[in-house]
């Protein structure tokens, strides 16, 4: 049965931020340095953590007070720019994702993330995993999840079939998306999701670390 499994797995797709990467401290910190580039008050990080994934025009309208939303595309820019420089000062690699990685590396492994795509390779090259992954696609000019089109294009990209192969994230919006890209999904339970809502989309695997996933693929 493993085995069989195993052969049908054709590429595994992860979403990035709460899925490998614990990045919610300097998402945070990039967001406050938008908010107050602007005149806002910055935010404690109860009160981002929940927004991370979506787009960043969307997180600075939720955020900022009454009066200032016009200024959120100046804020976005402040954020890309300080982000750039420190989009890993205490971000980490989840537990549990080194070792699924390396025993999954015998099939094509990719990236799908809201992130820009250079900033998501940025982040992909200071975890030391960049040399695992095939592709990293970011959302340069393409709808955010839960719209299948950037699942779509990394499967056109990289020539694998949507029905063998998996999105791992850690939010409805991921599994909603590879759902409609056609793939089979995989949540994760540590992330920014909750596992109760998650459940609620019917994955059809839940881990509560990514060292569970390859054996539940059949990996040896």
């Amino acid at each position: 049965m493993q085995s069989r499994l195993r052969r049908d797995v054709e590429l595994v797709v992860f979403d990035l931020d709460g899925t490998l990467v614990d990045s919610r401290e300097d998402i945070a910190g990039a967001v406050n340095q938008g908010l107050q580039a602007v005149g806002g008050p910055g935010r404690p990080g109860e009160d981002i953590y929940p927004l991370i994934g979506r787009p960043l025009l969307q997180i600075f309208a939720e955020l900022l007070p009454p009066g200032l939303g016009a200024r959120a595309v100046e804020a976005q820019a402040v954020f890309r720019r300080y982000y750039l420089d420190h989009c890993f000062d205490r971000s980490r690699l989840y537990p549990g994702v080194v070792e699924c990685i390396e025993r999954m590396k015998s099939v094509p492994l990719a990236v799908a993330t809201t992130k820009m795509t250079f900033m998501a390779i940025r982040v992909i090259e200071h975890t030391g995993l960049a040399p695992h992954f095939s592709l990293v696609q970011g959302s340069d000019d393409i709808p955010h999840k839960p719209d299948p089109t950037l699942l779509r294009i990394v499967l056109g990209k990289t020539g694998k079939q949507a029905e063998r192969s998996w999105m791992v994230g850690d939010t409805v919006y991921d599994i909603q998306a590879g759902k409609a890209a056609g793939m089979r999904t995989c949540a994760v339970t540590y992330g920014i999701g909750s596992a109760a809502d998650l459940r609620e989309e019917s994955p059809d695997l839940m881990v509560a670390s990514l060292a569970e996933l390859p054996s539940r693929l059949g990996f040896p």
